[in-house]
């Protein structure tokens, strides 16, 4: 039986990875051998550029775009962009603005760190140097 952080680096995969499959139950928590060894797999599955080009084949080339493109975000991150994004041209918000709202609505918290990071995409979206991930 194996941690998350351990199994993530005797497989090569990320322990991101893992804790997503946790969550959707496809893993124990410890990691049990035979997981440990189905993660090799699809490690090794992941790296080989035949077997990416197989997988990928089955979509069009507009949605392997999509899937390169857009970030996958969270609920948090979402509505951090759409702030963004139905801002009024020229009006200025300010990261304190969005913590704020964040924390009231969401009743979550976020770094500044965070908030920047979806500003930047928010405004390549608005320049059009990237697609918007949320659909809008």
């Amino acid at each position: 039986m194996t941690d998350f952080k351990n199994g993530a680096q005797l497989a090569g995969v990320p322990e991101k990875m893992i804790w997503k499959m946790h969550r959707m139950g496809l893993v124990a928590n410890p990691l049990q051998d035979q997981e440990l060894a189905a993660l090799r797999m699809i490690s090794y599955i992941w790296r080989s550029a035949w077997f990416l080009r197989m997988a990928l084949s089955g979509f069009s080339h507009a949605r392997r775009m999509e899937l390169f493109l857009k970030p996958e975000l969270n609920r948090v991150e979402r509505y951090i962009l759409k702030c963004y994004l139905n801002a009024a041209e020229g009006k200025r918000i300010h990261t304190k603005d969005i913590i704020g709202l964040v924390d009231h609505y969401l009743s979550v918290k976020v770094t500044p760190q965070q908030v920047k990071r979806i500003r930047s995409m928010a405004y390549e979206i608005r320049r059009g140097r990237r697609l918007d991930p949320t659909g809008g």
